[in-house]
């Protein structure tokens, strides 16, 4: 509201001696602001504000009113109601109200904006200037609105992000500013249901602003270890007062209206709430975003900083020696899958209506080779892993476990659809989930289990990418999975030659006959005799000084040792 002791002066010239050719829109709109406030909107007002309105309504394409309005409005630079503006030009509410139409068409040409204005305990329907008018008055041109309605949700989004990142963490722009400019976009695009949801807050642009700006955060970190907004970030854009106070107490309690609402939570981080740290739920992702990529899943390098996405960049080159008939499979299905193979074999198998999946099984011994195996591959075929953290998808709630499943796969179909090439969905150490259903259940975990691996079927029926798993255990697999892996890899103990090579190479310094003897008196696995290799490298490390054949017989003994305690007869039902 004006200052009732702020003494507005109008200029003592009278209209014949005004010249127009040396007005600016500013100076001109002062002049009817002027005359407007000394005459209200009687007939001296029309005649005496005559030149600067004929100006005005010439250079913004506006009416008379329209004109005196927005002089109004930028002069109280805050939000007026129907009575607040009747009450500076001294008249009645009615007596504004009638202009209802050509105020609601600067709105609709977007000078101005619908805004609630709080009265006492009240709050009532205003309007203020949007931003970027006083902007361009004061450049001396006519505000020319940027295109923001019906937008898709990728170009909304991308928009809002932008200006985010502009605006609203700079000193450019006060915080009213921004909160206007967001519910401006949300009413444009009204057709959204992220907006839509987003405009329920529009009598808290505080929270609506907040909603948003946690969206914004999405968009740009989604699925990577940085997505979240916290506390520090907020005091960065909202001001320090007792209004703003109690919305981040209630954040961090959990009992602000958007956590209520099921669009925002605390962060979790290794397991545990984060309370001072705010991302979108997952069901508003699915279904106010749903289709929307983030950035983090969009650009390479941000996606690889994902928790267990592994950049096939970051595997080191390791020699791999296998049996005759594995090293045969290995290399057919290592050609297959190269990016220059690939692509044909899916068309191929699409043509003739078959999945274009391809979907693996590793199973054998432990420290066969299996997880390493995988690991190569991808470095040869230039293809990322997005690992699956098995342990981290059981939920103790009901339900969350096929949540969980189900966010496994439609994370990779993004990654896919992003991607020019390809990654590897890697389930390491698959029997927890590949294993067989129960029937007749009666138990809540049974039934879940059985949920749980039912996902998964169906998500291997309908796999377009390329999923390898690993197991130890194949007396437990279902037959329903065991069909729908298409190439199913079986990794035996290594024979004697191939032992003899995996020694040549771990241990550099034994001689020929000497590996030989050790392939012949230790049946190890390659990752036993590793672990070996490193026993060797830690004790010249400590002692400086070169480990004996001896001392390494002496390793292969207490390997031997703990292999065998290791090996316990299973205890429980099965």
């Amino acid at each position: 509201m004006f200052d009732d002791d702020f003494d507005y002066i109008t200029p003592d010239i009278d209209n014949e001696y005004e010249k127009p050719d040396t007005w600016t829109i500013i100076s001109a709109l002062d002049r009817v602001l002027s005359v407007v406030l000394e005459e209200r909107l009687s007939k001296k007002f029309w005649k005496k504000a005559k030149n600067p309105i004929d100006y005005l309504t010439k250079e913004l394409d506006m009416t008379g009113i329209q004109v005196a309005i927005l002089a109004i409005l930028l002069e109280n630079d805050e939000p007026m109601t129907w009575k607040g503006i009747a009450k500076c030009v001294r008249c009645s509410r009615l007596s504004i109200m009638k202009y209802s139409d050509e105020i609601e068409d600067l709105v609709l040409r977007r000078w101005l904006m619908h805004r609630n204005v709080r009265e006492f305990s009240s709050c009532y329907q205003g309007f203020g200037v949007a931003p970027g008018v006083a902007d361009a008055l004061r450049e001396n041109r006519p505000f020319v609105p940027e295109k923001i309605d019906g937008l898709e949700l990728g170009s909304f989004v991308n928009k809002v992000v932008k200006y985010v990142k502009t605006n609203v963490k700079s000193m450019d722009t006060s915080l009213p500013d921004d909160e206007d400019w967001m519910l401006m976009m949300c009413e444009a695009n009204s057709h959204l249901p992220l907006c839509r949801e987003a405009l329920k807050y529009q009598n808290n642009l505080h929270d609506l602003l907040f909603f948003m700006m946690t969206v914004c955060d999405y968009a740009e970190w989604g699925g990577t270890e940085d997505e979240g907004l916290n506390l520090v970030e907020l005091d960065q854009v909202f001001p320090d007062n007792d209004f703003v106070d109690n919305m981040k107490y209630t954040l961090c309690q959990g009992t602000h209206r958007l956590l209520k609402d099921g669009l925002i939570e605390h962060a979790c981080v290794d397991g545990m709430a984060f309370t001072e740290r705010f991302v979108l739920t997952r069901e508003c992702k699915e279904e106010l975003l749903e289709g929307f990529v983030p950035q983090g899943k969009r650009d390479l390098n941000l996606s690889q900083r994902a928790r267990g996405v592994i950049s096939h960049t970051s595997i080191k080159e390791k020699a791999m020696f296998y049996n005759p008939a594995e090293q045969q499979q290995i290399e057919r299905l290592t050609n297959l899958l190269s990016q220059e193979n690939l692509p044909a074999v899916q068309q191929r198998l699409a043509d003739q209506g078959m999945r274009k999946g391809f979907a693996c099984l590793f199973y054998g011994a432990p420290g066969t080779g299996k997880t390493e195996t995988v690991l190569q591959m991808a470095r040869r075929t230039g293809r990322d892993i997005l690992q699956v953290d098995i342990a981290g998808m059981r939920d103790k709630f009901v339900g969350e476990t096929e949540k969980n499943i189900k966010a496994v796969f439609d994370s990779y179909r993004r990654i896919c659809k992003c991607s020019e090439v390809t990654p590897i969905l890697f389930f390491n150490e698959a029997d927890a989930i590949f294993n067989k259903r129960t029937e007749n259940v009666e138990k809540s975990v049974d039934k879940m289990d059985n949920a749980m691996q039912n996902i998964i079927l169906q998500e291997l029926e309908d796999l377009e990418g390329i999923l390898i798993a690993t197991t130890n255990l194949t007396s437990n697999l279902d037959n329903a999975f065991e069909r729908r892996f298409l190439f199913k890899v079986e990794f035996h103990m290594p024979e004697v030659s191939v032992k003899q090579l995996l020694w040549s190479s771990m241990l550099q310094g034994i001689t020929d006959e000497e590996a030989r003897l050790l392939a012949v008196n230790y049946n190890f696995s390659g990752g036993q005799i590793e672990n070996i290799a490193r026993q060797r490298a830690i004790d010249y490390i400590l002692s400086g000084k070169q480990v004996s054949m001896e001392d390494i017989e002496g390793y292969c003994k207490a390997e031997m040792i703990r292999r065998s305690n290791n090996t316990r007869s299973v205890v429980g039902f099965r």
